[in-house]
């Protein structure tokens, strides 16, 4: 398979793009001249967010700035083709890729999520100048520091995860997502709780919450009280906050994935921890589109005006948050889907595995 060695490369610096709760619901294709980037729905539909959501969308983004960089480490470039909504883009070669895969110490293979506790030493100026001046299309960053700024934003994500933790959808995912054995890591999809922050008894806890009929049960007594706070604790252990925000719409969400793939695989090159938080951008795109739980629809317009104050959101979209610190210790890496599982040609894209994820 000598003359498909840079095509693997760029689909195995693909897969490890980051993806909601690791579903990594793309299908990617290569017909021998092209590579096609679709939404697997025999995989993910049900099973995490739709298509066309911001959070696939986002999540599409920064597979396509993993293929980029990719691609610009065998010294070639792609060309890019807009698609239909469940086949995003196709991507083409500039010129014939060359019969080599390219370097597996590129910095992209080296990113990863730190769920653990942080040290909270400020971030150098220097560093959050360079942060700053990233940029993709209308998509920025917005360095948020200071224990007085930081504990805002843990605020807004206290009031999304007391709606998050009482929306029934969100915690069938999170279900379906959770891999506690190390039979069900095998899958190589979904959360590995080796990978949280969990406390002792916080997988007997997890077992528990992730059942919408007890989850239902435990909120009328305030559990959902509980679990967010829980939450924006860890969001206060953060040297800043990170937030991504860019227009609204596929474009939009796409160069904010792009962004925030360009900006985490920088941060972990300098030695910085990175956990992202999707919580309070899903409660504010769930509100626009009118798909608040039932009785929760003041808590999710309190919630859009004090993120638009504290985001200067003015008609800009909140894509992302990410928690940033020096880490203390080194975590668990979550696992990739194989390629062939992934692939549309399985006999061209024999798997292969990464130290890293």
């Amino acid at each position: 398979m000598q003359e498909h060695a840079s095509t693997k490369y760029l689909m195995e610096a693909a897969r490890w793009a980051p993806s909601a709760d690791n579903s990594q619901p793309w299908r990617l294709q290569w017909n021998g001249g092209t590579l096609t980037i679709g939404y697997d729905s025999r995989r993910a539909r049900g099973m995490t967010f739709a298509a066309d959501d911001p959070a696939t969308l986002v999540s599409i983004g920064a597979l396509l700035e993993n293929l980029d960089q990719a691609a610009a480490a065998v010294g070639i470039a792609l060309q890019r083709t807009e698609l239909a909504p469940d086949a995003y883009f196709s991507l083409k070669p500039s010129q014939l890729p060359p019969p080599r895969e390219g370097p597996l110490n590129h910095p992209l293979f080296a990113r990863h999520t730190n769920r653990l506790p942080f040290r909270t030493d400020a971030l150098p100026d220097a560093l959050s100048d360079e942060i700053r001046g990233h940029s993709q299309g209308d998509a920025r960053v917005t360095v948020l520091d200071g224990a007085k700024t930081i504990a805002g934003v843990a605020g807004l994500v206290r009031s999304a995860s007391k709606i998050r933790f009482r929306t029934r959808e969100i915690t069938e995912w999170l279900a379906r997502s959770l891999r506690f054995t190390p039979r069900d890591v095998e899958s190589a999809d979904g959360l590995d709780v080796a990978t949280l922050n969990l406390p002792p008894g916080g997988r007997a806890l997890l077992r528990t919450v992730s059942n919408w009929r007890r989850m239902e049960k435990l909120n009328r007594w305030g559990a959902y009280e509980l679990l967010a706070t829980i939450e924006a604790k860890s969001v206060a252990n953060a040297s800043a906050i990170l937030a991504v925000t860019g227009a609204a719409g596929r474009a939009g969400a796409i160069d904010a994935g792009r962004l925030l793939e360009r900006v985490w695989i920088v941060l972990n090159q300098r030695g910085l921890a990175v956990h992202p938080y999707y919580v309070v951008s899903d409660q504010l795109f769930r509100r626009d589109r009118g798909a608040m739980p039932a009785g929760l629809e003041r808590e999710g317009d309190a919630l859009a005006r004090e993120a638009t104050t504290v985001f200067h959101l003015s008609g800009r979209q909140l894509y992302m948050l990410l928690r940033v610190g020096y880490p203390k210790r080194t975590p668990v890496r979550s696992r990739r889907l194989p390629l062939d599982t992934i692939c549309g040609r399985t006999t061209d894209f024999p798997s292969a595995a990464h130290p890293t994820a």
